[in-house]
């Protein structure tokens, strides 16, 4: 709900509002990303601070077009609501829940995505938080919607609406108020290097954390719906994956795991568990398997991802990141629920091979099937392949 009493207050008003009432400064730095043409173009991290609370949004500058910018600078500042914001900053209370806004943001041949995270105090006075999820073609100052994506827009989303019900709904808790999976929320989205993440509505799907839900899918899962024609938007992103030979893909799969991570998994082996879940939030108490735990976290980009740990004390606070577990994966073209075990035994050659039975591969939380290792540069690499032969999980552990 907007406070009617500052409705009057034009935006630029309102930050002189701020700096002269609270003698607090609104600093701005330039970070420079790769835009395609628009290759002077930046994004400006604007930002009103007291003490530990903040109000950072993104704005551009250095685009060719100055409509198109002031358009799009305009429209970040009216859908994240950002003079709410300030407004509800500069009238904090001691003792009160804060308000810390930040947001990412990602710039690619003139593709332009940014998402607001509102955390604390929220305009209607009660703690709170909202995503605010944008994304626009910098070339024509456009909001990018689905069709800019996907041949049939429809059909791409029914896949993505039935992959979320089969993925998710065993997970959720049945502690959460608000736990819709349906309707995908595919006005409120964001992109990145490696998919496309749809932020939902508070009232529609929210967490235990207090955070609204997300979801990600990687651009390999959506192959089959990306539109293909050079120039378009899928395309100027990289989202169209490249056919790699076989010598490059077991090159790369070498070196990914032997920097101890997987494809776009923001884990590296080795990293602390405590901070890891200060980061990504912890969807539920960790559960156990044979000698270790698994830890499952709230971001989008730990759908279908696990980070394994020990399992030798009650608590976690020493604990570091011993594996990766992932069955939502493309590893430079082996791909779960695609890829079949005869072809990547052809890539990456004859691999140490163990068979689990149903009763032993439950305390996996995996189904009956045989997993195939590979050691690279100390570390083991799991290739895991279900009765059918397809690949089900990867995982690499110290």
């Amino acid at each position: 709900m907007r406070m009617k009493f500052r409705r009057f207050l034009s935006f630029a008003g309102l930050l002189v509002f701020c700096v002269f009432c609270l003698s607090h400064a609104v600093s701005a730095t330039a970070v420079a990303l790769p835009s395609g043409e628009n290759v002077g173009v930046q994004i400006v991290d604007t930002a009103t601070e007291i003490g530990d609370n903040y109000v950072r949004y993104p704005q551009l500058d250095g685009l060719q077009t100055l409509a198109v910018q002031q358009a799009i600078n305009d429209a970040i500042v009216e859908e994240a609501a950002i003079a709410q914001r300030l407004i509800t900053l500069s009238t904090l209370q001691p003792g009160g829940a804060g308000l810390q806004v930040s947001y990412t943001a990602y710039l690619q041949d003139s593709l332009l995505s940014a998402v607001i995270n509102a955390k604390g105090t929220m305009e209607n006075l009660r703690s709170g938080q909202k995503y605010t999820a944008l994304a626009y073609d910098l070339q024509t100052g456009a909001r990018l919607q689905m069709k800019d994506f996907f041949t049939d827009p429809d059909a791409a989303v029914a896949w993505m609406e039935a992959r979320l019900q089969s993925s998710l709904e065993d997970e959720l808790s049945n502690y959460l108020e608000h736990a819709d999976i349906t309707p995908l929320p595919v006005d409120s989205f964001a992109f990145d290097s490696c998919g496309i993440t749809f932020y939902y509505p508070y009232q529609q799907f929210a967490l235990l954390s207090g955070y609204s839900a997300a979801v990600q899918f990687l651009y390999g899962e959506l192959q089959a719906f990306l539109i293909s024609n050079e120039g378009s938007v899928p395309s100027r992103l990289g989202a169209l994956l490249p056919q790699y030979t076989d010598a490059q893909i077991k090159e790369r799969i070498e070196t990914i795991v032997s920097q101890g991570t997987l494809p776009c998994i923001p884990v590296k082996l080795g990293d602390s568990i405590p901070d890891l879940i200060a980061d990504y939030r912890l969807t539920r108490t960790p559960d156990q398997f044979p000698g270790g735990r698994y830890f499952q976290f709230e971001a989008p980009v730990f759908r279908e991802v696990l980070i394994l740990s020990d399992a030798l004390t009650a608590g976690y606070d020493a604990s570091v990141a011993e594996g990766i577990l992932a069955t939502r994966m493309n590893l430079y073209g082996i791909q779960t629920g695609v890829t079949m075990q005869t072809r990547w035994r052809e890539i990456l050659g004859e691999p140490v091979s163990v068979y689990l039975d149903t009763s032993t591969a439950v305390d996996y939380g995996l189904p009956a099937g045989t997993a195939d290792y590979y050691t690279i540069s100390n570390r083991q690499l799991m290739l895991y392949a279900d009765e059918t032969g397809v690949l089900y999980a990867v995982r690499i552990h110290k």
